[in-house]
C-alpha cells in the first residue's frame, strides 16, 4: 500500500520511497519525504497501511 498525500491527491509506493528520497536529497536537498511529509506540498503523509488496519 502507498503512503498517500490528501492535500496533492498523489501516492507515493513504499517499495519506491528509498529510491525517490535519495533523488530528491541529492538534486533538491530535500528531506521532507524521509520525514514523512510531502515531498511538494509539505503535508503529512497518510500511511494507507495503518489506515486500514484501524
Amino acid at each position: 500500500m502507498p503512503l498517500y498525500c490528501p492535500r496533492c491527491n498523489k501516492s507515493i509506493d513504499k517499495a519506491k520511497v528509498e529510491e525517490i528520497d535519495a533523488r530528491l536529497m541529492k538534486e533538491f536537498q530535500n528531506d521532507f519525504l524521509r520525514r514523512g511529509r510531502c515531498p511538494v506540498c509539505g503535508t503529512p503523509l497518510i500511511d494507507t497501511d495503518k489506515e486500514a488496519e484501524e
